[in-house]
């Protein structure tokens, strides 16, 4: 193949004057003839797949039949993009797939998906005239799946072939052949790697450290420095306390004091870069840094003797050519309070400045390991279909992947979330191979994203674990937003670590907040523009759901915290003012005075001991049915429809069940404590936007006000609704304190 060709060239069936061929001549004068046999076989494949009955292939072990093995790609006609033929007609493809063939099964299968009614009502299947037509062609990146190498597709035909009706259905589908193959030079994507301490893997691992090395500029700690030293160069001043050290054998390793070490040793090892780990803990470590390990450590351990998360570590790092790797088990002191606090704000430089992030992305403990075989599923496929070259004949693999994403251990923990997204460059070793992450790129070994070095970036690959560099392209608020949205949907092993465990996360977006010039206070989780109400809306108005929301035993944050929850949270950006109307919004919603009291002085983003806001707005009292619809609203609609809407709907939104049963007495009129709703965006009534604000209860009317839950009131653009929304706030609460 020329070396100026295309890297994908797909052609179909063409005549030697390059002309489109017309799908063959059926044998039949269209479907009526076959019409009972092909509804019998389609009701029995319908019933098939609504019991989820499949058959499954793997990368290894193809599906291949003489049926498909018919088809065939020629690499000789290649010079535009032509159809294949697949089959004559429906029956044709109908007696391949009842003889076993699961490629034609699968594209069967497509038309049946396609068509929500019973076999005997589908029309194709009774017409006299026409006929189905199978074809692929490549894809020619159509959005909006541009990654799928080809598009199937079955065509209505007249018997002819001369009269094309219409497109019955389109499908895609990927290929892959291995590096050995004939059909190799015309198909660049390679089977996934599903063996993670492989050759290939560790190979893979190395280039891509090196090409983001010597080619990502923003990639690189400080943005310009290996144009002046020629290489990337850690600050001898951000290096982690301690490190573990590998052997030149890769069969011990020993604890280092990087500030005890010689200014020559610190130097070099600010050239050679650190590894940084980030894995499930999975319980008690059977090995941690403390007063009592701390000599052992330091006089070296050999590294069989360590859980088995940690030994692949180490020998990840071998791979990569370093030397030094941090663990936090190993290299902080778990029985000292102030190391351990220290430590933990010192993670933005730990993750942030090190070589590259090694994420351990499959263990669910230290003892699992993350260089085993993976595992993946497909959609469809794989088949193998023939490809004939000059050479020979060559094969390639048509292929789906499959869209149910495993959920790694690893994205299920809170901790780790900011590992992730404060590293520059990570390896996740997931469920089925490993994945390079990087500011610039995020590509696999094997798969559809495999190729660092080409000009097709794609960001996320990974579903469990990604960088920072995914959500900084939003403004400053999304981004943050982003951030709190996946880091609620995580664990936490103890349940007082909720701001300890984001505290180098919220440090980097201070930073953040820095270069982009923004006047940002993070206050308990919150982001705020003093000065700016809207800034307060958009942090203070969220939802979480309240059949998995809990509150932790122990105070953590104040109730107007998105850390004062557990469990899945969204925010309720879409009643926000949009910026060009801000200024016809009146804000009688105020923020008079703040008060957040640190765990520890020199951890502003850390825990916290206590946390108020002052705040003045219009308010309601519940106290028995206020006089308009009310309906506590399930997870997650957040909105009425116009269809939906009365005069007057009061959704609320509880944070916990507990809060669900506390509105419902006040709702009764029932209880003891006062339960108001606080006004913090105002309608504007010329748009029809509703009144949305804050549940805020006070407990046996003491005057300590907490947060319980959102609500959002809508009301009809007529004079009798405004008229409910004028009567319904019973007055002001002035400098109402909320804890």
């Amino acid at each position: 193949m020329p070396a100026s060709s295309p890297s994908y060239l797909m052609s179909g069936a063409v005549n030697p004057r390059g002309k489109k061929e017309k799908p063959p001549a059926s044998a039949s004068a269209g479907n009526l003839g076959n019409q009972e046999y092909l509804v019998q076989y389609f009701a029995k494949r319908q019933q098939a797949i609504a019991q989820g009955t499949s058959r499954t292939f793997s990368i290894e072990k193809p599906h291949t039949c003489t049926k498909c093995q018919r088809i065939n790609i020629n690499a000789a006609t290649f010079t535009i993009p032509e159809k294949i033929h697949l089959c004559p007609d429906l029956r044709s493809a109908v007696d391949a797939a009842a003889a076993g063939c699961a490629f034609y099964e699968w594209l069967v299968d497509l038309l049946i998906l396609k068509s929500n009614v019973s076999p005997s009502e589908m029309p194709f299947l009774g017409s006299s005239s026409a006929d189905i037509s199978f074809y692929l062609e490549l894809n020619t990146r159509r959005p909006p799946e541009s990654y799928m190498l080809f598009m199937v597709y079955a065509e209505l035909v007249e018997a002819d072939g001369e009269y094309v009706t219409h497109t019955l259905l389109k499908g895609s589908l990927n290929a892959w052949t291995t590096e050995d193959d004939l059909a190799a030079p015309y198909i660049r994507h390679r089977p996934t790697e599903l063996q993670k301490d492989s050759q290939r893997t560790m190979r893979f691992i190395r280039d891509c450290l090196r090409i983001c090395e010597a080619s990502h500029a923003v990639c690189r700690y400080t943005e310009g420095e290996a144009q002046s030293t020629g290489h990337e160069t850690i600050s001898i001043l951000d290096l982690p306390t301690r490190l573990l050290q590998v052997a030149s054998d890769g069969q011990s390793v020993k604890l280092v004091i990087t500030q005890a070490l010689s200014n020559t040793v610190q130097h070099d090892l600010s050239r050679q870069g650190y590894a940084s780990l980030s894995y499930c803990w999975g319980g008690a470590q059977p090995l941690q840094l403390t007063r009592s390990t701390l000599g052992k450590l330091c006089r070296g351990i050999g590294i069989s003797d360590l859980p088995k998360t940690l030994c692949d570590a180490i020998r990840t790092t071998v791979a990569l050519d370093l030397r030094h790797i941090w663990i936090d088990a190993l290299c902080i002191m778990q029985d000292d309070a102030s190391d351990v606090e220290l430590e933990i704000s010192r993670m933005p430089l730990y993750y942030g400045a090190n070589t590259v992030t090694i994420s351990a992305e499959s263990a669910a403990a230290c003892t699992e390991g993350f260089l085993d075989r993976g595992s993946t599923t497909f959609a469809a496929g794989p088949f193998e279909i023939p490809f004939t070259t000059e050479l020979g004949r060559g094969s390639i693999q048509f292929f789906q992947e499959s869209r149910n994403e495993v959920i790694a251990p690893i994205s299920r923990r809170g901790w780790t979330f900011q590992e992730s997204m404060l590293s520059r460059r990570m390896i996740a070793f997931g469920e089925s191979q490993a994945v390079w992450c990087c500011s610039v790129a995020s590509v696999g070994c094997g798969g559809i994203f495999s190729d660092l070095a080409s000009d097709e970036e794609f960001l996320g690959v990974s579903g469990s674990n990604f960088t920072m560099a995914v959500v900084l392209k939003y403004s400053f608020e999304d981004a943050w937003d982003k951030m709190v949205q996946e880091f609620m949907g995580r664990a936490l092993s103890v349940e007082s670590d909720k701001l300890l465990a984001i505290s180098a996360l919220a440090s980097r977006m201070a930073q953040v907040a820095l270069e982009r010039k923004l006047s940002v206070r993070y206050l308990a989780g919150l982001f705020v523009k003093m000065s700016y109400m809207v800034s307060w809306a958009r942090e203070l108005l969220w939802i979480v759901n309240p059949e998995m929301a809990q509150r932790p035993q122990k105070y953590r944050a104040p109730s107007w915290s998105w850390a004062a929850l557990d469990g899945p949270w969204s925010h309720l950006h879409i009643f926000l003012p949009p910026p060009y109307d801000v200024r016809k919004y009146e804000f009688d919603f105020k923020v008079t005075d703040t008060r957040i009291e640190l765990s520890h002085p020199k951890a502003p983003y850390g825990g916290i001991k206590g946390a108020w806001i002052v705040v003045t707005g219009w308010a309601r009292r519940i106290d028995g049915n206020p006089g308009v619809n009310i309906l506590l609203q399930q997870w997650p609609k957040t909105w009425l429809s116009k269809e939906e809407r009365t005069v007057a709907d009061l959704l609320l939104f509880c944070d916990t069940k507990g809060d669900r049963a506390s509105v419902e007495l006040a709702l009764q009129g029932q209880t003891e404590n006062d339960v108001f709703l606080l006004e913090i965006i105002p309608p504007y009534l010329t748009k029809n936007t509703p009144s949305v604000g804050l549940i805020i209860l006070d407990k046996m009317k003491s005057g300590m006000m907490s947060r319980i839950g959102a609500y959002v009131f809508y009301f009809a653009p007529s004079e009798r609704g405004r008229d409910v929304y004028e009567r319904f706030f019973n007055g002001m609460l002035e400098d109402c304190r909320l804890i």
